[in-house]
């Protein structure tokens, strides 16, 4: 964490979280305490330093569809009803209070991709959704030429939020076990 940044997430309440995080424990419940209702900004530079000590640079995008449930691995699809800044906030919370390591997904086809590339510098770790044209139907040719194109747009988003993407892609059969 950059001395600026430090500042804020201690201003802001948030010193003893970063230092659990920092140290590969869980912050107990009265220092958790502090993330109702404390700054966006402090509260996602907070997630993304522990994010950024947990686990490396690399951005999972599964596709065309999220994972099957695994121990410890939380998705956000279309069952999650926040969006915006609340989406925003409940990721940084499950990044904060969470195991240490969790993979946190996010499904674009659900949340949208541009939230999603926010939520990367609030904890989140991987992204999920099918390579699908911008009406949202499924290309048929998700590894011909229209699919790259889809590929490298989703990579960009992940490069931009300052991460590596590598690209998973699930079999027709783990696909329709996942949903």
């Amino acid at each position: 964490m950059t001395p600026l940044v430090e500042a804020l997430v201690r201003g802001a309440g948030l010193g003893a979280i970063a230092d659990a995080r920092a140290a590969g424990r869980v912050p107990d419940d009265a220092a958790l305490a502090p993330l109702e209702g404390c700054d966006l900004l402090a509260l996602g530079a907070c997630a993304d330093a522990a994010r950024r000590l947990e686990l490396t640079d690399e951005v999972r995008v599964w596709v065309p569809a999220p994972p099957t449930a695994a121990p410890g691995t939380l998705v956000f699809d279309a069952s999650v009803h926040d969006r915006g800044t609340a989406l925003l906030r409940r990721v940084a919370y499950a990044r904060l209070a969470g195991p240490l390591g969790q993979r946190i997904v996010l499904d674009w086809s659900a949340l949208g991709l541009e939230i999603c590339q926010v939520a990367l510098g609030f904890g989140a770790s991987d992204l999920a959704g099918p390579i699908a044209s911008r009406r949202g139907l499924p290309l048929l040719d998700a590894d011909g030429a229209k699919g790259q194109i889809k590929r490298r747009e989703i990579a960009g988003y992940v490069e931009r939020a300052g991460f590596r993407p590598v690209f998973v892609t699930l079999k027709p059969v783990e696909a329709l076990r996942t949903a």
